[in-house]
């Protein structure tokens, strides 16, 4: 598993070479959050999908459900979210400021004092990807199309417990929370994390719901110094 605490700064020193590889829509095979969270919200995906990923990670994506399907019969993986334009994480960071703000504080978060909004900040850039003028050099995993959230349903479409829900900004969504345990929350979390290294995913360490293929994040884990998706506009 990466190092929470070294891999956004790994991530920053991988270059992209772009492949140009075309889009995919998810088969409806897949189980998905319906309606979709951040479309639900009012997120500005125009006319783009959140359920489309790169052509060959729905192919090693199609190679995880299989061995789910060896492993335990009737389980399917349920996806979360996909491809998010850069219009969606900047809407989603802002949400979720204003989210968390009012969660704490009760108050909005340019209300809030300074220490107060340094808090909110700690707890955003750990677990969202930020937006700069340098983002094309080092874009957030979803926008690639390289990166998804999901978990994994039994076969009555019950979401196995892993202990924190998806997009829970807390503590125990770190990959590892439960490591070294032995927990259901951790067997399960075991289970998907199998399943998805099978088809050669990389897992991010502070969610234990989002997996990547040839993204930054993917080069850092697999040792390599560039990767092959870049942002898809």
């Amino acid at each position: 598993m990466l190092d929470k605490r070294s891999y956004r700064s790994l991530k920053a020193k991988v270059t992209i070479k772009e492949c140009n590889e075309k889009m995919l829509e998810i088969p409806s095979t897949f189980a998905r959050f319906d309606p979709h969270p951040y479309q639900k919200l009012g997120a500005p995906y125009g006319d783009k999908s959140p359920f489309f990923l790169r052509s060959n990670v729905v192919k090693r994506l199609e190679k995880a459900q299989e061995r789910l399907t060896a492993l335990k019969n009737g389980y399917r993986l349920k996806i979360f979210d996909a491809y998010r334009p850069l219009s969606v994480q900047n809407f989603m960071i802002k949400y979720d400021i204003n989210r968390i703000s009012q969660e704490k504080y009760s108050r909005s978060f340019e209300e809030l004092t300074l220490s107060e909004q340094n808090h909110i900040t700690e707890i955003i850039a750990y677990f969202w990807s930020p937006i700069s003028d340098e983002t094309h050099l080092n874009p957030p995993p979803h926008a690639t199309g390289g990166a998804l959230d999901l978990t994994i349903v039994d076969a009555k479409g019950i979401a196995l417990d892993m202990g924190s829900e998806i997009d829970e900004l807390v503590e125990v969504s770190d990959s590892d929370y439960y490591l070294n345990s032995d927990t259901q929350e951790q067997k399960n979390r075991e289970l998907l994390v199998e399943v998805m290294s099978y088809a050669w995913f990389t897992q991010l360490p502070t969610e234990w719901w989002h997996f990547s293929y040839g993204d930054q994040i993917w080069a850092v884990d697999n040792g390599r110094d560039v990767a092959l998706y870049g942002t898809i506009s």
